[in-house]
């Protein structure tokens, strides 16, 4: 398809109209009710394509990769929605949790895919997290895996440094942000809009009941994944990972009440520097570069929770300081200098084992996915007008917080 001389409203409008017109009044009906959540989901789901449709400066490829994903949010709850009365939920049981919640860039990815490494453990793949539900099972191998690699083939075509910053594998462990846009809480796709003020707007108005809300929705998308897989899986530590669960840890520990938490450190002039260039790289998806804003795109990285949620989990904590065993906290530095220690450190302070088998295989994947595999990641602040003194007076009091406690 030319998508060059293509007017990008007409050829992909992104109204609600538009992406709801090739369902049944049934399932229009369906994603309305609240048999899932209540129906809050969807004025998010809405408002940020509102941002999006209004926005003159994205692109028809970006119009498309929205249309895509919003469209998708939709077929994720009719799925989960038709699959609720086949299985039993009751059958998987999620007790102690753990949630990896450093804001980004803190090495969160690589200690969530070395922990996945221990076969007594487990977490949600990306081609789960992207469609939790499979609705046609079969012998071979799952679809949505060959889908997401085709997918995930095409990104890293059109953005080729973006794999030496963050190697996405579909079956490979991922983070949750993909299971929370299926109730209206975005992301990575309110870091890609240029102007996500309407929609942070309404993500700060969300109500503690609707917090919970979305992780019993975020509950019971993980049971359904652990039941699809036919395993033991149901059986095993469970290990999340997501920068936005920092936002609702109170909401997490009504929904997951034995939750722990695991929450990595970096001195944020690095973990800012390195956000904001996967940011540029990841919004040139969608916009031509002469339309970004450089000097915004570094204001919202620091800025919105979202991204860098360090101040939520000190503010939780300072608050509750009887819930300080449920966390342990890990320095960047430490993971990078030796991650089995890491491993152990947290191992012991949850009172996990961690058997000879499961050091063995931990152990060869740190020897094979040294730092830097993909490629070295350059980033600075000086690129999005961010000076090293504005961001530690900006994040003072949670770097005093986090290196006691490192």
């Amino acid at each position: 398809m030319n998508l060059t001389n293509m007017d990008p409203k007409s050829g992909c409008p992104l109204t609600e109209e538009s992406l709801l017109a090739t369902l049944s009044p049934e399932d229009r009906s369906r994603l309305l009710s609240d048999n899932l959540t209540g129906k809050w989901w969807y004025k998010g789901w809405a408002t940020l394509l509102k941002c999006y449709r209004e926005d003159e400066d994205l692109t028809m490829a970006g119009r498309m990769i929205i249309e895509t994903r919003w469209t998708e949010v939709l077929q994720n709850r009719l799925a989960i929605a038709g699959k609720l009365p086949l299985v039993d939920v009751s059958k998987c049981p999620i007790n102690r949790p753990i949630f990896i919640i450093g804001p980004c860039r803190t090495g969160t990815t690589f200690l969530l895919n070395l922990l996945y490494q221990d076969p007594n453990n487990t977490s949600p793949r990306y081609y789960e997290t992207m469609h939790p539900v499979v609705e046609k099972p079969t012998a071979r191998e799952d679809p949505r895996v060959e889908a997401e690699r085709k997918a995930l083939t095409e990104m890293y075509e059109a953005v080729p440094k973006v794999k030496a910053m963050h190697n996405i594998v579909a079956d490979n462990p991922y983070e949750c942000f993909r299971l929370m846009d299926n109730c209206g809480i975005f992301k990575a796709n309110t870091l890609l809009t240029n102007h996500p003020e309407e929609y942070l707007a309404w993500l700060n108005s969300l109500t503690e009941e609707e917090k919970e809300d979305a992780y019993r929705f975020h509950k019971l998308q993980i049971q359904l994944i652990l039941l699809s897989r036919g395993s033991d899986d149901i059986n095993k530590q469970l290990v999340f990972k997501e920068s936005t669960h920092s936002l609702y840890l109170a909401a997490i520990l009504k929904v997951y009440p034995d939750a722990t938490f695991i929450h990595t450190y970096r001195d944020p002039c690095e973990a800012i520097a390195s956000l904001c260039s996967i940011a540029e790289s990841f919004k040139g998806l969608g916009y031509d570069p002469v339309n970004l804003d450089l000097k915004k795109l570094g204001e919202n990285m620091v800025s919105i929770p979202l991204f860098h949620s360090g101040f939520n989990m000190m503010a939780f904590r300072k608050s509750h300081p009887e819930e300080e065993h449920r966390f342990c906290d890990i320095a960047y530095s430490d993971i990078v200098a030796d991650p089995l220690n890491v491993v152990k450190r947290i191992y012991d302070r949850f009172g996990l084992e961690l058997t000879a088998e499961g050091e063995a295989i931990m152990t060869a994947y740190i020897k094979n996915n040294p730092q830097n595999k993909y490629g070295q990641h350059q980033h600075s602040l000086e690129r999005y007008q961010l000076t090293k003194e504005y961001i530690l007076e900006y994040f003072k009091e949670y770097i005093e917080f986090s290196e006691v406690r490192c």
